[in-house]
């Protein structure tokens, strides 16, 4: 998803309107232990060059499915995604105050951009619907935590256990 200056200032009323299915090879998602994947990703928006000032601005709509893993048993969930963003790429040197892309060249790529939206909206924790077994080994165990609050709440703290024995006289 790459677009010259020269096309923007070509294209009817300087803007591209657009609506792609893209995809991203293994090669991305190889540094990223919270996104294993993506799929069926759909990106449409308009993308509007502005003589002016000399930037692109670029409305998005981008939405498909990512793959994380369980926060508890470390398997595959496909988590759906809705995401919209307004961003700018300028074609001229730019302060690093701005929240603006800096174009390489007179080319505004999408790509990388979409990639960074994407990795916003992954979840921090995810948990597999339906999990019935939780992991366990020799001396440990996954427990849910309400079942770990009922089972501390009949727990007597030792330090305090002789507060059992002491009866107030009157």
């Amino acid at each position: 998803m790459k677009w010259s200056k020269n096309e923007l200032l070509k294209a009817s009323g300087n803007t591209v309107a657009f609506d792609e299915q893209i995809t991203f090879g293994k090669e991305a998602f190889d540094r990223l232990s919270h996104l294993r994947g993506l799929r069926d990703v759909t990106v449409s928006g308009s993308l509007h060059y502005n003589s002016d000032d000399d930037r692109a601005y670029a409305d998005l709509d981008i939405e498909g499915v990512m793959i994380v893993p369980c926060s508890i048993t470390l398997e595959d969930v496909e988590v759906p995604f809705q995401t919209t963003s307004e961003e700018v790429f300028a074609f001229v040197k730019v302060s690093e105050d701005e929240d603006v892309h800096e174009c390489k060249g007179d080319v505004v790529e999408l790509l990388p951009v979409i990639f960074q939206l994407i990795l916003m909206e992954v979840p921090l924790k995810t948990v597999k619907p339906g999990i019935q077994a939780y992991p366990k080994g020799k001396g440990w165990e996954v427990v849910k935590e309400e079942d770990y609050v009922r089972e501390r709440a009949d727990e007597i703290d030792p330090r305090l256990a002789k507060l059992r024995d002491f009866k107030i006289e009157e």
